[in-house]
């Protein structure tokens, strides 16, 4: 379906302290609608599907992509778009993160400290830096310019991949 499958990849439970926040524009390079799919990412994200996260936010940026599709006549993309964001919604199922109110109140502390250092981001990613932040994680995200002011971790998975999270723990010593 042109998705990746993010479910369970290794045997034996995995261990990792390292959790990702998928930020949607790496999300959406499985999209049914992008021509080359990204195989080694795609690999990569089913191998560590348990430490992936999504945030609410990045479910309202793909509805939007395909309330677009729609209202500019592009039915079929719009209908290819909804059934794999439905795809993507079983998969991460209980790992869509939401807006709570301490990473409400930390959106507009980053806001703020953005502004102070000149800059002014969208409201969307500072709601999920907020939201890694406050959790420890790490934000995967082509837009790494879009998020340096915020002071969260990042890694663009298009430069290089993350070593695997998901460890066996038979293997561990």
């Amino acid at each position: 379906m042109g998705t990746c499958r993010n479910g369970p990849a290794v045997s034996g439970r995995p261990i990792s302290d390292v959790v990702y926040l998928v930020d949607t524009n790496i999300l959406s390079a499985s999209a049914p609608t992008k021509a080359v799919t990204q195989s080694d990412l795609c690999n990569w994200m089913d191998t560590n599907s348990r430490h992936l996260f999504v945030s609410v936010i990045t479910v309202a940026e793909i509805e939007d992509g395909i309330s677009r599709s729609r209202r500019a006549g592009a039915h079929a993309k719009a209908g290819r778009l909804a059934d794999w964001l439905e795809t993507v919604l079983h998969l991460y199922a209980d790992r869509v993160l939401p807006i709570d109110l301490p990473v409400a109140r930390h959106i507009g502390t980053l806001m703020d400290r953005a502004r102070g250092q000149g800059h002014d981001p969208g409201l969307a990613d500072v709601a999920i830096a907020a939201t890694a932040t406050l959790r420890g994680y790490t934000v995967l995200t082509r837009n790494l310019r879009h998020f340096a002011a915020l002071g969260v971790k990042l890694i663009d998975p298009w430069v290089g991949l993350p070593p695997d999270a998901a460890t066996d723990i038979s293997s561990r010593t």
